[in-house]
């Protein structure tokens, strides 16, 4: 019933598309500041209706039926059911610099590693230990939540009657985590995956696959766990009764990411900035935008989706010969400025120019500095 991406420790992704014509490559770059927030599935609580101003946006996550965004500025935007105060903000509330959200609260870690909380506080998941310090990622359970702290350690508070809260003593070496409804996952800096939790194990979602490796990413659903390999595979256990478990063979997904898990949904950003979705699908919740592409962050609730994309990512056209020089063309967002930059080296990179927008979305720039088509490196920013 919510959402529980791990990667709090956002760092911007920046999709590239490249071709090699007439030994140039071109690497299309979109910047963080200019990303913006697609949101699907269910809007019975106006979860998927983005509020205005929604810009500068770095991080997502999805409870139940409610959304957040954390911007550049350190501030958190919030939207969706406000039942529980999940997304009313306290006065005055700033410098975040991570987020999460459980089924009906809301978290944040402040720049100075403590972590808030506002909304349902039932089972005091809003009230972390008083010693709690050097945070740097939050995810939210059904009732408990899950802190990441800088020297790899993880703590939890909040309902415990399945066991939720009671992390391995063993536990070190953290650098991710996730929360599902009543149990919880750490990924270790070896790539191996802990689970605790569900003292039923009802699903078998502490069953982490005896021969998972090589782990880069986690998240976790209702009653399912998904990672990401540093092969781009997905591996899946625990409750699959909606096929939200492993993705299914017809995607190809082998180049993912990051994944993202809802209640009974999953979701995964492949390399070349697409998404991929499996699972329960009766609100659209894995109907992907079709106008989404260059996504860069993906979260998932119990019946919605969000991401963090350019609506159109620079698409190569070609790159054609023109007097000896290289003329670079591609497509993207119409009215928007983009730079041409260059480099010989790909770590050097020096200002050509600014693009000519043709009109619907089509820029081109020629670089006379060129002769010969000598081997370059050219990408664009905005």
């Amino acid at each position: 019933m919510l959402n529980l991406q791990s990667n709090s420790l956002w760092k911007p992704l920046k999709p590239v598309v490249a071709a090699f014509i007439f030994s140039v490559l071109l690497a299309i770059k979109t910047q963080a500041q200019t990303n913006m927030v697609f949101a699907w599935g269910d809007d019975s609580y106006a979860q998927t209706n983005l509020p205005a101003g929604l810009t500068n946006v770095v991080a997502l996550a999805a409870g139940a039926n409610h959304t957040l965004a954390l911007r550049t500025d350190g501030s958190v935007i919030a939207w969706g059911d406000d039942s529980m105060n999940q997304v009313t903000l306290p006065p005055g509330f700033t410098n975040a610099m991570a987020i999460g959200a459980g089924v009906n609260f809301s978290l944040a870690v402040r720049s100075n590693g403590t972590v808030f909380g506002w909304g349902d506080n039932t089972f005091k998941q809003l009230t972390p230990p008083l010693t709690l310090t050097n945070v740097i990622a939050v995810a939210g359970g059904e009732d408990h939540s899950v802190a990441l702290k800088k020297d790899g350690t993880v703590v939890a508070w909040g309902d415990n009657f399945y066991g939720q809260t009671n992390v391995p003593p063993d536990l070190t070496n953290a650098v991710a985590i996730a929360a599902g409804s009543v149990f919880s996952i750490a990924l270790r800096n070896d790539g191996t995956v802990v689970a605790w939790g569900d003292k039923d194990n009802l699903f078998g979602e502490l069953d982490v696959p005896t021969d998972l490796s090589g782990v880069m990413g986690i998240a976790a659903g209702s009653y399912h766990a998904l990672a990401v390999q540093t092969n781009g595979m997905v591996v899946g256990w625990g409750n699959d009764n909606q096929g939200q478990g492993n993705p299914p063979a017809a995607l190809g997904l082998t180049n993912a990411i990051i994944v993202a898990a809802g209640s009974y949904h999953s979701l995964a950003l492949r390399s070349d900035g697409t998404i991929a979705g499996w699972g329960r699908n009766d609100e659209g919740q894995i109907s992907i935008p079709a106008s989404l592409r260059g996504a860069s962050a993906i979260a998932a609730g119990d019946l919605h989706s969000v991401a963090l994309a350019l609506p159109l990512p620079p698409i190569l056209l070609g790159i054609a010969p023109t007097n000896g020089h290289i003329r670079l063309q591609f497509s993207s967002v119409s009215n928007l400025t983009y730079t041409i930059q260059t480099s010989t080296n790909l770590i050097n990179w020096e200002m050509l120019g600014t693009a000519t927008d043709s009109g619907n979305g089509q820029y081109q720039f020629e670089d006379t500095n060129t002769v010969n088509f000598k081997k370059r490196f050219y990408r664009t920013a905005l």
